[in-house]
């Protein structure tokens, strides 16, 4: 192989670690609704492009929505890159925390990021009560034991990556649902994260991998210097 088809070949190659290393950490991609009633909220399956949801079971007739999570003790962890729960009659439990289907909670947490900056309306379906949170202000609060009902909140959002919490709870036996709808202003509602949204778990990086940038920079220069010298060696030998 000559000293060219060498050199274009590493960097090729060093060039597309990196870009599937990117790749990984900026997700864009929207999954399909899950089939099966005992992954409707989501599966053990770990992802990185949507939600992490802790499950909780609550103490039976609990009315609403704990304050906080923080003290209680998750029994399982789901994972969903959409929240869209239309209503149903529901009682196969979760995948990994038994057959519990009524009183119980779930707090989903992940980062969002909106394809262009703008004024932004939610909306929050479910039965029974949920909350949203966006950058840890409360968005919508429709907290409480009832069917089916919505309710919406608005707020203007950049083009970057926003923390988002989505709290949910089911109370008595046997129907639940739980929608989230996301548009810009003056455009058309549509099931979120949709083709608008990207969408990260926590943990997951939502920026440049600047140590990898840095290393595959390296190499490159490495590269060039040794086949530099290679030149120069050539060129005092003849």
């Amino acid at each position: 192989m000559k000293k060219n088809q060498l050199f274009y070949s590493l960097v090729f190659f060093l060039v597309s670690c990196t870009c599937n290393r990117e790749t990984k950490s900026n997700p864009a991609a929207t999954g399909n609704e899950h089939a099966k009633d005992s992954l409707a909220f989501g599966d053990t399956h770990q992802v990185s492009d949507g939600l992490e949801g802790k499950i909780y079971y609550l103490p039976v007739n609990t009315p609403k929505l704990p304050a906080s999570f923080d003290t209680m003790k998750a029994v399982a962890t789901i994972y969903t890159k959409t929240v869209n729960v239309p209503q149903r009659s529901w009682s196969t439990g979760f995948p990994g925390a038994g057959n519990r289907f009524e009183w119980f909670a779930i707090e989903y947490n992940g980062k969002f990021k909106p394809g262009k900056a703008g004024r932004y309306t939610f909306t929050l379906l479910s039965d029974d009560g949920s909350r949203l949170f966006i950058d840890d202000s409360l968005v919508i609060n429709n907290d409480g034991l009832h069917g089916p009902a919505a309710k919406s909140g608005s707020l203007d959002l950049s083009a970057s990556y926003h923390d988002m919490r989505l709290q949910y709870f089911q109370g008595p036996r046997y129907f639940v649902a739980l929608q989230l709808f996301a548009h810009l202003d003056k455009e058309k509602d549509g099931l979120f994260p949709g083709t608008d949204f990207s969408l990260s778990t926590p943990g997951e990086s939502t920026g440049p991998n600047w140590i990898v940038i840095g290393v595959v920079a390296l190499l490159l220069l490495l590269l060039l210097f040794l086949l530099w010298r290679r030149e120069k060696t050539k060129e005092k030998k003849s």
